[in-house]
């Protein structure tokens, strides 16, 4: 009983209100005074509390020759009017709101700190989507998204997504166009791009210390858009040329891509890369 009172608290009910409604669901028809010593509510208080139950629509009070008794609205109806209310008021918020809204060029970059909330941005990102969407990302953010996935490709939206894992076989959350290239370290932290509509970007670190921003800056989603197109690029040449390649590198070339590794040629690297 303590969580369905702690629910309706949420839902705006008062402590006192909210047991009542509960204690009555228990224990119905009762009067006043029985209903106050069944849930703890004060006497002093207690017809206050029915009387603002009445008018939320979560009671009925009923006259008797003996007194006023008080019997609890069945839950689905309390739930059903309870929904209708709250979504009319957003409804008007909304219109309320768009009517004194300025257009505000979203051009900052906001932090996100925690898998929770990164995977509920990465939600938004997928819902919001009207066009197309980019993403990259390893199966268990894909199993994460998968409702959200289906959801934009029944709406039309074009997806493209580069599976990290590079799965032997689809694991059947992704959706749209699938390209499987395992061009990024089998570490503990995964990377997660969302691009929606090339205007909104969800880049994020998964793992112990799960961070993320999301911004709409030009620059910055350009940057990440074209990392993901050409990781694809790479992958997919690599995948076809194999060792065929290094035949037609001019020695400027091999030597610009030794440069550039770590310890070890870049080419090399994303070679050993995509055959793990």
């Amino acid at each position: 009983m303590a969580d369905a009172i702690q629910l309706l608290q949420q839902l705006n009910f008062s402590e006192y209100e909210a047991r009542a409604y509960t204690a009555l669901l228990q224990r119905n028809p009762v009067n006043g005074y029985t209903l106050a010593k069944e849930s703890g509510i004060p006497r002093a208080n207690i017809y206050s509390v029915l009387q603002k139950l009445e008018e939320r629509g979560a009671v009925f009070a009923i006259e008797t020759g003996s007194g006023t008794t008080y019997t609890p609205v069945p839950p689905d109806v309390l739930v059903h009017r309870l929904s209708t209310h709250i979504e009319g008021v957003l409804q008007a918020a909304h219109e309320s709101l768009v009517q004194v809204a300025q257009p505000v060029e979203q051009t900052y970059v906001q932090n996100i700190q925690g898998y929770a909330p990164l995977l509920e941005h990465a939600h938004d990102l997928i819902q919001s989507a009207g066009d197309n969407l980019l993403i990259a990302l390893w199966q268990p953010e894909a199993l994460a998204l998968a409702d959200a996935l289906a959801a934009a490709d029944a709406r039309g939206v074009r997806i493209d997504i580069l599976c990290f894992q590079a799965c032997a076989q689809e694991c059947g959350s992704c959706r749209g166009q699938l390209y499987r290239y395992h061009v990024t370290p089998g570490e503990n932290d995964h990377r997660l791009f969302v691009i929606a509509d090339g205007a909104d970007m969800l880049a994020a670190t998964t793992g112990q210390q799960a961070i993320a921003i999301r911004t709409q800056q030009p620059g910055l989603i350009d940057v990440a858009a074209s990392y993901i197109r050409h990781s694809l690029a790479l992958a997919a040449v690599l995948t076809d040329l194999g060792t065929e390649l290094e035949e037609q590198l001019q020695p400027e070339t091999r030597a610009l891509l030794n440069s550039i590794g770590q310890g070890t040629s870049w080419l090399d690297t994303i070679r050993d890369l995509l055959e793990n």
